[in-house]
Parts: C-alpha cells; structure tokens; sequence
C-alpha cells in the first residue's frame, strides 16, 4: 500500500505544480502564519460579509477586512480567486500565506509547517482560512479549533445545498458538522476486467457487496480463467511490502468507523474491525489476492477528470493483442454491513478557524471558492462539488470530444480515445452515488495497524489480542 500511496501523492503533486509552479514556491513567504494575528480593521470581527446588496442577504457594508489564507503549497486557484475576489470587494484583502520550499526540503518544511500553524492555532493567532491536505484534521476538529461550517450553511439562507452534491456534505459530517469543506474530489474505485468477467456468466453486483462477497464472486470467475487469475491486482510492490497494510488500507476506507474525530477516541476492539481482520486474512489465504499471480479481475483506481476517466475505461482496448480487453468502472466492495455507496477522496479542502475575528467574511469568500465563477481560472484535477461547475467541465470536455494518451512509448503512445454523453452520464451517477470519504493521509496510527495485524495474518497472534494491541496504542497517539 506503500507505493500506491506514494503514487497518489505524487499525482496530487504533479496536478499542483501544473497549475500553480510550486515546486519553487518562489514568492511565498519563509514561514507561515506562525503567530500572525489577523490585522483587519475593527474591534470585534463582526462586520458584514462584503455584499453588495440584499442579494448576499447582508446588509451593505465597506469597512476595510483583511483575510488570512494559509496553505503549504503555493496554490493557483488561491492567487486567482484572491484576485477576483479583490477585484469585486475592493474593501476586502485576501493574504495567501504559503511555504517557499524545494523538493529537496520540502518534507522538513512541511513538518515545520504542520507545528507552526499547530502552534498558531492553539494561541488563537492563527489564520483565518487553512487549506486542510497537509495537516492533521482530527486533530484541529479534536481541539475545537475549525469552526462548523455545517452550521454556516443552514444559517444563510444564500446558500443553496442544492446548487451542490449534497452527497458529498454529508459524506464529510464529523458527528452532523462539517469542518473541512473541499473544492474537489476524487472518485475511488476498480476498474473490472469486462471480458473476463463477461466470459464467465458469473453477475457482479457491485452495488450490494462487501470483500466477503468479492472473493467468493472473483474465485468464482476465477475458475473460468485459464491459469486462475487474482481478484484484485496488487500492482507493483516494493520488497519490503507487508499483507498487513490491505489492513491499513481498508481501515482508510471507512476510517470513521474507527476513529472519532471529534471525540478523540478509536474504536479498534469493535466486532467491525474483528471481522476486517479476518476479511483481509481469508482474501490473502485464498490468494483472492494474490502477489503472484498473472492474470487479475479487477484493479483499484481513482478519477480525477472526465479525461482520466475516459483513458482508465477505454486503454486497454489498445493493449497489445494477447492483453487487449473490455474495462468497466466497478464500486470498491464496502466494509460489512455498510450501506452500498461509492468511495471519494477530498482535493483542496478549507476550513475556517474557530477563533477567526472575520468569521463572517471568511465563510463568504469560502463561498466564492465554492462558485462556479472560478471554474475556468485555474486548471486543476478533481471534480468539483459544485453542479454548475462540474456541468461546465463536462461541457468543456465534450466539446473537445477527444483524449490523447499521455504514454510516451509503447502501443498506447498517440492513441486517441472517444469522450462521449454516455461517459459523461456515467461519471455524474458516480459523482451522485458518492458517499464514503477515504482517509489518505499517511499517519502514525496506520503505521500502528500495519505493524500490529502482522502479527495476526501470520498466525502467531489472535485478532482479538492484536485488536487490544491496536486499539491501546492508537489510543495514545490520539491523546497526544
């Protein structure tokens, strides 16, 4: 799980370098928001947002604000919106705070910045927007220091959930509120082996299935396949590649069940994650997955844009002729007695401090984020929670109609796929059907349950007791 982790972050990487040059992060200042209090003009914070007439539902009001942005990266799709937004309230000045680092720094800088901010926020002298990808949630939503933006919502009666996919909003509720909201998402799922699967006559339901169900459905296709094939394809594995991180990986699939973020508190002893242990040892010991193996069924996979969508469904029927076949985009198997729901990933996520003195304003500029009047400023992966923004991205790629391979060599190389309505339709039932957040923020408390269950999927130690073995150092790690 390692690499595919590694790899996911190298992607998010790539996508905001492209749209933003931040690799350099020329420009930003040396540190961030460390101690920077919030300058804006007034006593208490409480002044209106900056409308401009009743449209906004506020009353008109021009009193010169300042809004601290803060993020680790130097974000693209900040600067542009700082700039319209400035444009249109020219009372209001947005500060975007972000870290200038290299690559060659950039991981003793980000570890910086996680402490610092830490540090600010505990003072109350934090910023007042944080973008949320690089730092530790539950830990801000533990302390109270994010505000609920939940809340905000159901108190303006300018904000229309409808306008966006609500699926969304409450896939991300922390115990009913939202602390985090986020610009886009990844959709999570496989992508099937179709003619394999097709070839067997053996039905797929992949919107009523949990990992029980996927391995007596793939040993059953299995069976049809010449030399037997996996169920799930492992990828490319480092050699020091533990069985135990399936066990990490499917605990960030439904990382709520297992840690509250609000109270603090793990919930590793529970019959739910008994019997994920036991799910990840029998698809291991009945090689549904298997490293070996030289055929699979299916692949785990994340979209990111209609055309990543299109190339994931339609390269392989560009492979060579003796591995050329049909794909089809499935929804990854749910932990046990969870309702059937697609799996997504949050992109560029914003939450406001608790302590803001221009709440008001900052929840008014999130909503600017959020509109769709930034859809075409800055290119960037991810689908976007807002309807009319994804309809235009949708339009925009239709019209294009086309998507050229991005392989530089090989029988891919210059292959031109189709993006067709039908694509388009099934991503937004994607999009609707969307309701499971993943966890993909590598931390301690995975690097816990890959080492513990080791023991476990190995035989020298019983679920329960590894459960125990969990569940107590875990547990310390969120009292930190």
């Amino acid at each position: 799980m390692k690499q595919s982790i590694v790899v996911l972050m190298v992607i998010v990487m790539v996508i905001v370098t492209a749209c933003s040059n931040s690799s350099n992060g020329n420009g930003g200042p040396d540190t961030p928001t460390e101690g920077k209090e919030n300058t804006s003009a007034g006593t208490d914070g409480s002044g209106t947002t900056p409308a401009k007439d009743e449209k906004d539902g506020k009353k008109n009001n021009t009193e010169k604000k300042t809004i601290v942005v803060s993020t680790f990266g130097k974000e693209g799709f900040l600067l542009a919106a700082k700039k319209k937004y400035e444009a249109k309230y020219p009372h209001i000045t947005i500060d975007v705070d972000y870290v200038e680092h290299t690559d060659a720094n950039g991981e003793a800088m980000l570890e910086k910045y996680r402490k610092t901010t830490g540090t600010a926020m505990l003072s109350g002298k934090g910023p007042d927007l944080l973008e949320m990808d690089s730092l530790p949630t539950e830990s801000y939503v533990n302390k109270k220091l994010l505000a609920n933006l939940g809340d905000m919502m159901d108190k303006d009666d300018t904000f229309h959930k409808d306008d966006y996919f609500t699926n969304i909003f409450e896939g991300i509720k922390v115990n009913g509120g939202i602390y985090g909201m986020p610009m886009k998402v990844f959709l999570y799922g496989l992508i099937g082996n179709e003619t394999i699967i097709e070839n067997s006559n053996v039905k797929v339901d992949d919107k009523n299935w949990n990992w029980s169900h996927f391995a007596n459905v793939t040993k059953e296709i299995s069976k049809t396949v010449d030399g037997g094939a996996s169920g799930l394809s492992v990828g490319i594995i480092d050699a020091d590649f533990k069985i135990s991180e399936f066990v990490s990986e499917f605990v960030n699939d439904q990382y709520a069940t297992f840690v509250d973020q609000e109270s603090g508190k793990a919930n590793f002893e529970s019959p739910a994650f008994i019997d994920l242990l036991k799910e990840v040892k029998r698809l291991v010991d009945e090689k549904v997955i298997d490293r070996e193996a030289k055929n699979f069924i299916f692949s785990k996979t994340h979209i990111i844009s209609p055309g990543q969508y299109v190339i994931a469904l339609k390269e392989s029927q560009f492979y060579e002729d003796k591995y050329k076949h049909k794909s089809k985009f499935y929804l990854k198997p749910n932990g046990s007695g969870k309702e059937a729901g697609g799996q997504f990933r949050t992109f560029q996520t914003i939450g406001i401090n608790a302590k803001s003195k221009v709440k008001e304003e900052a929840w008014h500029f999130l909503k600017f984020l959020m509109s769709e009047e930034l859809t075409n400023e800055v290119s960037s992966g991810g689908f976007p929670i807002n309807k009319k923004s994804y309809a235009l991205v949708a339009e925009n790629a239709l019209k294009k109609g086309k998507v050229k391979s991005d392989q530089p060599f090989g029988p891919l190389k210059g292959v031109i796929y189709d993006l067709t309505q039908e694509d388009i339709d099934e991503l937004e039932k994607m999009l609707n059907n969307a309701k499971y957040p993943v966890q993909f923020k590598e931390s301690k408390i995975n690097e816990i349950i890959t080492e513990e269950s080791y023991a476990y999927l190995t035989g020298q130690k019983s679920p329960e007791a590894v459960a125990k073995l969990i569940q107590n150092r875990v547990t310390t790690v969120l009292n930190e």
